[in-house]
């Protein structure tokens, strides 16, 4: 029994794309598990799990091992169908928005669950095909981002080290960055990084795909008193303007209030009837760029009426909108039909 745990353990402490060694394991094996052993038992069981399990061993000095990069997740207990079907939804509907490495990371995963769904032809493992997901946004492509930066910068993340970045700022001046990682966020297709440069506690935003090159440090990372990931993203992400604001916006098409109504873009929404079939919602909102996005994509079925700034900012707006297309005849603009359903 104490080979078969120790064995399980080693299993577990090799990676999938960096290499371990047998000193590394054995070290490893002590401080996390508690588990003493010698240098050459480790090796004696590394040669043995070889033959049973997809691993590689290299030809360094010393020998690293890793598993094959085609080897399906190993896992105890085994995937069962739900955990496959979750897998295979994600794989389908949501891989579009994670990193690429994270996705090479999760790709045993999903091979073990499209496995798992293929020999079980039951109606659970044919739900995938039965489901869609569509989006009214476009679709933007992914900015690529090296594997070589993603892992220094998960690792940095996982192990609460510190980085040396050289990042590329808006305009493509590059800046030589100490940065400790205090959280991450994928915005669509975008991920940042809520971090801390140097010895400073106030954390701003790194775009991840504009590090180009990324060092890992053994400093530890200086994060602020009481930091609290959840309360900045919220604060922070939807790029805030200023303060919450009381917004009455006039709408004319009654599919878009009923969307509303269906889902409130805040818990003191209000929506009246006008006698001219009209409506007037009115909702406390945070005033960010997110908000003015959302209003734009209403064009000129919705009317901002407060309040007064916001007000003026859309008049402005329509008024350059104006000036752009004033040249072109109204009786030639397409007109764009509602969709059934939607």
């Amino acid at each position: 029994m104490d080979a078969l745990n120790r064995n399980l353990k080693i299993l577990g402490i090799i990676h999938r794309r960096s290499r371990i060694s047998a000193t590394q394991i054995r070290d490893r094996l002590e401080r996390d598990y508690g588990i003493e052993t010698t240098l050459r038992t480790i090796q004696r069981d590394l040669v043995n799990l070889e033959t049973q399990f997809p691993l590689e061993c290299d030809d360094s000095r010393p020998a690293g091992w890793r598993w094959a990069e085609h080897a399906p997740a190993f896992d105890i207990p085994n995937m069962d169908l739900v955990a496959a079907l979750a897998f295979s939804l994600v794989e389908k509907h949501i891989a579009q928005l994670l990193p690429h490495s994270v996705l090479k990371a999760l790709n045993p995963y999903f091979r073990t669950a499209e496995n798992r769904m293929k020999h079980n032809k039951t109606d659970l493992s044919t739900w995938p095909d039965k489901v869609r997901v569509a989006s009214r946004t476009i679709t933007h492509i992914s900015p690529d981002v090296p594997e070589v930066i993603s892992d220094t910068v998960y690792t940095a993340l996982m192990e609460n080290r510190r980085f040396k970045a050289e990042y590329r700022k808006l305009g493509n001046e590059i800046k030589t960055y100490e940065v400790s990682p205090l959280g991450m966020a994928v915005v669509g297709r975008l991920t940042y990084l809520i971090v801390t440069l140097y010895e400073f506690k106030n954390p701003v935003l790194l775009l991840l795909h504009r590090i180009q090159k990324a060092e890992l440090l053994e400093k530890r990372i200086t994060a602020p008193d009481g930091f609290d990931l959840d309360a900045y993203i919220s604060k922070e992400l939807p790029f805030p303007l200023g303060e919450n604001i009381c917004l009455k916006a006039r709408f004319t098409d009654s599919h878009d209030i009923q969307r509303l109504e269906e889902a409130p873009v805040s818990e003191d929404q209000k929506i009246h009837r006008l006698d001219d079939g009209r409506f007037d919602l009115t909702a406390t909102l945070a005033d960010t760029f997110q908000v003015r996005r959302w209003l734009r994509e209403y064009g000129d079925y919705v009317e901002v009426l407060e309040p007064e700034a916001l007000r003026k900012e859309f008049a402005e707006m329509a008024d350059e909108l104006k000036k752009m297309y004033g040249g072109i005849p109204v009786e030639n603009t397409p007109v764009i039909s509602e969709t059934p359903g939607s």
